[in-house]
């Protein structure tokens, strides 16, 4: 039997994931694509195994670390996929609002808080759709991994706008084989996206300042807080 085949096909998919590249733009370009990825994976319930991974609970626990103990009003999970992640959030919030584009995930996560008044759950496209008010904490885990760049960049720009004047962004992405070569100060062809790049870029934009930026072998958390105007 071979298991080559497999394997080609695995490394292929990450690259998709990973790169932006010209097949990735024209994929992303259809944006339905994306979403029927999405929605075949959460065919199967928690398809990444966010409930019993030690990865991901150690994850987990790295963003509550940098969160620093802060409580937040009002919060957005974006990407909540299931609502786990949003669940071990509560503690922490005062009201949450998870949104996600998979209508299985969202149908899960509704199941989940059905009994819980303080987080409402939203089937909501990022790519195309707004968020209807401004937050306390804005988190987005693995998000922009998915989005060609100039989508990275028309989202991003929105998420920030969406973080209230001395609210934070919390962004968490798993490292890749990009990351990997830039810490070795191996070269990078452009176009590469990695978590290094993803996070970078909302370091450098204006009226964000970086609260903690904690970079992990398999992942980065990085916490950013939207600059308070002054007055008078």
């Amino acid at each position: 039997m071979n298991r080559t085949a497999p394997l080609a096909g695995v490394a292929a998919i990450r690259q998709w994931v990973a790169d932006d590249t010209p097949l990735k733009r024209l994929l992303t370009a259809q944006r339905w694509m994306v979403r029927a990825y999405f929605e075949a994976r959460y065919m199967v319930a928690d398809p990444w195994h966010l409930a019993t991974s030690a990865y991901e609970r150690e994850r987990a626990r790295a963003t509550f670390e940098v969160l620093e103990g802060r409580r937040y009003p009002w919060a957005v999970d974006v990407g909540c996929g299931e609502g786990l992640f949003a669940s071990r959030l509560l503690h922490r919030c005062d009201r949450i609002v998870a949104v996600d584009f998979s209508s299985f995930a969202v149908r899960r996560a509704r199941r989940r808080f059905a009994a819980e008044p303080r987080v409402e759950v939203r089937h909501l496209d990022i790519r195309t759709e707004p968020l209807d008010r401004s937050f306390d904490l804005v988190l987005c885990a693995e998000v922009f991994y998915y989005l060609s760049r100039a989508e990275r960049e028309a989202v991003g720009a929105r998420l920030v706008r969406s973080v209230a004047p001395g609210g934070d962004l919390c962004l968490i992405h798993g490292t890749s084989a990009h990351d990997a070569a830039i810490a070795t100060g191996t070269p990078v062809r452009p176009g590469s996206t990695s978590a290094a790049s993803i996070h970078e870029w909302f370091r450098q934009v204006p009226g964000l300042a970086v609260v903690r930026d904690a970079r992990h072998s398999r992942y980065r958390v990085t916490l950013l807080r939207r600059i308070a105007e002054s007055r008078g």
